[in-house]
């Protein structure tokens, strides 16, 4: 796992001049040179030098992690603090040399721990704990995640000793919580649309396998449960006369990345939704996947078949206006002759009347090819 944070570039000053605490004693620390108890001795062949220099080795080694590292002595007391460990909280050995375990934890790392319940610091628990992670507030409102591990030591000289090691991971946090709101973002989009969305694989053959994700609205526009749905292929929600032709479509993907159809979805009761069917494929983890968008264009038909009837109705009075003044003229130029050939006052006004309809069916007429025009204009547009 990679770190956060740089290490840092200056090694440790020499253990004779770093504080070290006697076991059991508290106030001023005495250099490790000026002491004959600072390191443990175990047989007469024991040599403070040689402990010494695998002291030093051992600081040294562990102050160039990138790592938080507390060293722990068998009284449960704070022996050392890494460059990491003292950069990260801001402390200095005066602060916390010989401070007990728990003081140190309650004091410095408890008061910026978001929650409080997963800490376990040094000391307190008495037992190996292993990477438990720690969410962290600095007081200027930086966000940090440290992974807290503690081992005893089981090397000599400090085999009785126990290393608290508080791992950055922040980097990683960041990045999971960024794949975790991408993913609740896609779940979001993908499910909360109005169009059923359905992915399956497609073999060599150009078959269909059955559906790897499905969404809300495909569930609820199908009748299935989402376990149920995902038991299904492609073939098993079409009509049976439709199969042959779905099948043909997607052999289409070997020349095409995208195909437009429209078609019909069985629901699990039987009955039939229209769909239009927006289909693209793409490689996914070395298999060709089908993304299909299925549209409900039920209300669609609906308008449609409405269109339909209501241009039918349209010709059929035009149609019926083409005629009308032929079949009015007719009689009404046999009623024209007839008061034409008397001389009463009656014969003059039913010739007068007669010149006023056939104006009229004029009138019609010049409307009839205006709706001409309009049939012209309504079929060439919609």
């Amino acid at each position: 796992m990679q770190r956060d944070d740089q290490a840092t570039d200056a090694l440790p000053e020499p253990l004779t001049g770093r504080p070290v605490i006697p076991p059991g004693r508290s106030g001023t620390a005495q250099p490790a040179n000026e002491r004959k108890d600072a390191f443990p001795t175990t047989g007469a062949n024991s040599s403070p030098g040689i402990l010494l220099f695998l002291l030093f080795t051992i600081y040294q080694v562990l102050d160039v992690f990138e790592d938080g590292v507390v060293l722990i002595d068998d009284e449960n007391r704070v022996r050392w603090l890494s460059a990491s460990m003292r950069q990260f909280f801001d402390l200095k050995d005066r602060d916390v040399a010989g401070m007990p375990a728990g003081t140190f934890t309650q004091q410095f790392i408890t008061p910026l721990v978001e929650d409080v319940d997963t800490v376990a610091g040094p000391g307190q628990s008495g037992k190996t704990v292993r990477n438990r992670q720690l969410h962290l507030r600095k007081p200027n409102g930086e966000e940090h995640w440290l992974e807290h591990t503690s081992r005893p030591m089981r090397l000599y000289p400090m085999r009785h000793n126990r290393l608290e090691i508080y791992r950055k991971i922040t980097r990683w946090k960041l990045v999971e919580r960024h794949l975790v709101e991408s993913e609740e973002r896609y779940r979001t989009l993908f499910d909360k649309g109005n169009d059923a969305i359905l992915v399956f694989e497609l073999s060599p053959e150009s078959l269909p396998t059955r559906f790897v994700e499905v969404n809300e609205v495909a569930c609820k526009r199908l009748g299935y449960s989402r376990n149920e749905l995902l038991g299904l292929s492609p073939l098993d929600i079409v009509p049976p006369e439709k199969i042959g032709v779905v099948l043909a479509l997607l052999k289409q993907f070997r020349l095409n990345d995208r195909i437009l159809y429209e078609s019909e979805h069985v629901t699990k009761e039987g009955s039939r939704v229209p769909v239009e069917i927006n289909s693209l494929h793409f490689p996914l983890q070395g298999k060709t996947t089908v993304l299909s968008i299925s549209r409900d264009i039920s209300e669609r038909r609906r308008i449609e078949e409405i269109r339909r009837t209501s241009f039918d109705q349209i010709e059929r009075n035009i149609e019926q206006f083409a005629t009308l003044g032929d079949e009015v003229r007719q009689p009404l130029q046999v009623i024209t002759g007839l008061a034409g050939m008397g001389d009463s006052p009656d014969s003059a006004e039913i010739v007068r009347q007669a010149a006023v309809i056939n104006a009229l069916i004029d009138r019609l007429d010049q409307g009839w090819i205006e709706s001409e025009k309009v049939r012209r204009f309504l079929r060439r547009h919609y």
